[in-house]
């Protein structure tokens, strides 16, 4: 009962003896309880006023190396978008075309699509080629205002028709359900050979002619023994991509168009 009084008490005979004397009496009292009784709080209370200005001005540093974190992060990936833009330029620079990123999927396992962050308010269109630095990656098959979805070449509601770069054997690129990509539809004693380089055909019409698309690793005949089947390493590494290229589909349309012959009549005299 008598132990929450002896706390306040203590203080107050401490204070009974500093109020007793003269001034100087009280003064020198005052210093030696400074240096004994009040150095432990004192210094306790020192050392948390410290203590939290430490970590307030740490909280600040941290913020600021995060921003400084974020901004270099920033500046990489737009130095790295950049590369890509410059080398695919350089490769293909004849064709118009959008940059995007790919910033999520759509579908399961092998047949999922690619949702890339531009859309016809950038003036990507429906059906439009989307290829890499490296290869061919797909095409344009849903198109929202700020978004659209990509069919890429190993879906397996994917076709294009390609060819060998050496040889110009026409073939059908094609995907099975695991991802697989071969070249089908190959007449048999064409010359293909493992190694050859797949290119896209001027029969397709949809990507301009002789665009990269893979290598041919493994060959062998259809289940009917009326064909070929060539199996690709594709150039593109569809699971990897961080960035796309769609052409403009009417730009690439025109590089097939065939010229209009035209004949005029025969205004010399005999």
């Amino acid at each position: 009962m008598y132990k929450r009084f002896i706390i306040p008490g203590i203080f107050f005979l401490i204070a009974l003896l500093l109020f007793a004397g003269n001034s100087d009496a009280r003064s020198l009292k005052a210093q030696w309880l400074s240096r004994t009784i009040f150095m432990p709080f004192v210094k306790t209370i020192q050392a948390y006023v410290t203590n939290q200005s430490l970590k307030q001005e740490n909280y600040v540093l941290q913020n600021k190396l995060a921003l400084q974190v974020l901004e270099n992060l920033e500046l990489k990936n737009y130095l790295k978008a950049l590369q890509r833009t410059e080398t695919f330029h350089l490769e293909f620079s004849e064709v118009p075309f959008t940059m995007a990123e790919v910033i999520g999927y759509s579908g399961q396992f092998n047949d999922r699509n690619l949702i890339i962050n531009k859309g016809s308010a950038d003036g990507v269109e429906f059906d439009s080629p989307v290829v890499s630095t490296e290869g061919i990656i797909g095409k344009v098959v849903v198109v929202n205002r700020l978004n659209s979805i990509i069919l890429p070449l190993n879906n397996s509601q994917f076709q294009l028709a390609v060819m060998d770069k050496s040889t110009n054997v026409q073939g059908i690129l094609q995907s099975d359900i695991k991802g697989n990509t071969s070249m089908n539809l190959i007449k048999l004693g064409s010359q293909i050979s493992i190694g050859d380089t797949v290119v896209t055909s001027n029969l397709s019409r949809l990507f301009p002619k002789g665009y990269p698309v893979g290598k041919i690793s493994r060959i062998k005949e259809s289940q009917d023994n009326l064909f070929l089947s060539a199996q690709i390493l594709p150039f593109t590494l569809v699971e990897n991509l961080e960035h796309v290229f769609i052409l403009k589909k009417s730009f690439v349309s025109k590089l097939y168009e065939t010229p209009k012959i035209t004949t005029e009549p025969d205004t010399t005299r005999s």
